[in-house]
């Protein structure tokens, strides 16, 4: 309604303000020159003009007011609607909060009587715990106690019950699922074995040859011993020559230089030499060539050069009555079904069976060979800790730290379990006649150091260069005493200490 007042107030002052100007336009008229209109008639042109604009003022105002009305009724009609809505709202609360008081004077009651049912049970179990100590005549911690031991007993008899029946259970399973395993493994992976021996027995056509090779004054034997480091023996057998070594390796270098000299038929001390020096790169050959085979087979291509040499003496090695590279391809498919069977880590497995007698064919001396055997690993294989623990465990005297060391005993025990095998008698013969020869070469001016006869001779031959005749002596003295004071040896050993000087010059 004030915004009307104001409307009508506007307007009224409108009209006054017309009203002033036409009256200043009159004036201006009439000093112009202009003959106006009389003032009566002025007069009522503005009185008219301003009654027509007053009345359309108040069909405006009277326009606007019903607007403003109608707008009124509607915001009151909302209004009642939204006041009767929140009366209904408010009275569903009410009921609700009424609910809840009653609900709450329920809980109320019923936890009062849940507290008073708990007093009540509790005086009756006192009262029946009184009345049962009374008939048995124990208190309840002395009734509590004995129970417990009943209790404990019949479970103790129970569980040593149950364990005995399952460790029975298992023996006779695990017993026969072994024998199984053992017995499958054993069938897939047996190999050759042969005698030990240290000598090579060679047949040749004609007994005219033996002639050859003994030479003029025994040279050519001489020189053949020599080079090679293996004795000799021309005997009264027809058409045989026997070379003896403890070295399988020296012996088959003489072995296939014997055989091409006999072919060739030059045989004098330049020709030996020549020889010699040409199978000994073959024999390299064959030796890097078995390595790599073996390397293949077993499924290890990338192994260092130094193991490949090592793996490749193998074919020259035998222990045991078995040859080492048969015994360990043995030992690799032994120990990888066995791995398989028992969820192991068969690629650790293998490999450890592959290694674990390269100490054997190694160049270091005085120590076990599977200790050996395990510093090679180690040099090559530094973090794998397993697999340095499963070669060097393999014989006991170090413990064995997973299951995979204990697989690699297994196939070896079982490889090398065979009737008639001695397991002395060859092992300690080749440490007693390689120990003749390492006393003779830890010494000063020494070239090479062949132990021959069976032991019972060490020859040694010096740097002319770094030994005169004197010293040459005196080597073989110490070397000669040496041996008396540190080795136990049958009958006496012979020492041989060879000095000779070569000048070689060409005429062009």
């Amino acid at each position: 309604m004030n915004g009307l007042y104001i409307l009508v107030a506007g307007l009224t002052i409108l009209i006054i303000l017309m009203v002033i100007l036409i009256t200043f336009l009159l004036l201006q008229l009439k000093k112009s020159g202009i003959k106006p209109v009389s003032d009566e008639e002025a007069l009522l042109k503005a009185n008219q003009i301003a009654k027509n604009k007053l009345l359309e003022a108040e069909n405006k105002a009277l326009e606007i007011t019903s607007k403003a009305q109608n707008e009124a009724r509607k915001i009151k009609d909302e209004l009642r609607v939204q006041e009767e809505e929140l009366n209904k709202r408010e009275r569903k609360l009410l009921e609700r909060l009424k609910s809840i008081d009653q609900r709450f004077d329920e809980l109320e009651r019923k936890e009062k009587s849940l507290e008073q049912a708990k007093k009540d049970v509790k005086a009756l179990r006192s009262k029946l715990q009184t009345e049962l100590e009374e008939i048995a005549k124990l208190t309840k911690s002395e009734a509590e106690k004995q129970l417990k031991n009943q209790i404990e007993q019949e479970l103790s008899d129970w569980k040593a019950k149950k364990i005995k029946e399952t460790k029975d259970l298992i023996e006779r399973e695990s017993d026969e699922t072994a024998k199984n395993i053992l017995v499958d493994v054993m069938l897939n992976s047996a190999t050759d074995y042969v005698a030990e021996t240290t000598t090579t027995t060679l047949t040749i056509e004609d007994e005219n040859l033996k002639g050859k090779i003994i030479g003029k004054d025994g040279r050519n034997v001489r020189a053949f011993e020599k080079l090679t480091g293996v004795d000799v023996i021309i005997d009264e057998a027809p058409n045989q020559v026997t070379l003896s070594s403890f070295d399988p390796i020296r012996r088959e270098v003489a072995s296939l230089a014997m055989q091409k000299l006999l072919k060739d038929g030059r045989v004098h001390p330049g020709t030996i030499e020549e020889t010699v020096n040409k199978v000994k790169k073959e024999v390299l050959k064959e030796i890097k060539k078995t390595g790599e085979e073996m390397a293949y087979e077993t499924g290890f291509n990338n192994l260092p050069n130094e193991i490949i040499m090592l793996l490749g003496r193998f074919k020259y090695r035998f222990s045991y009555g078995q040859n080492l590279v048969k015994h360990t391809l043995e030992m690799v498919k032994i120990g990888e079904a066995l791995a398989n069977e028992l969820n192991a880590d068969v690629r650790t497995v293998k490999l450890a069976c592959l290694l674990h007698d390269i100490g054997k064919v190694a160049p270091e001396e005085g120590k076990q060979h599977h200790h050996i055997s395990g510093e090679i690993a180690r040099k090559y294989f530094k973090n794998d800790e397993k697999l340095i623990n499963a070669i060097e465990a393999h014989h006991f005297d170090i413990e064995a730290k997973s299951i995979e060391a204990e697989i690699v005993r297994i196939a070896d025990a079982i490889s090398g379990a065979r009737p008639g095998a001695r397991r002395d008698s060859y092992e300690e013969y080749v440490k007693r006649v390689r120990a003749l020869e390492d006393i003779a070469l830890k010494h000063k001016g020494v070239a090479e150091a062949f132990a021959i006869h069976a032991g019972r001779e060490v020859r040694v031959i010096v740097k002319p260069e770094e030994l005169n005749d004197k010293d040459t002596e005196l080597l073989a003295y110490e070397i000669a005493k040496e041996i008396e004071e540190t080795q136990s040896y049958p009958g006496v050993v012979k020492v041989n200490v060879i000095r000779e000087l070569r000048v070689t010059t060409e005429a062009k």
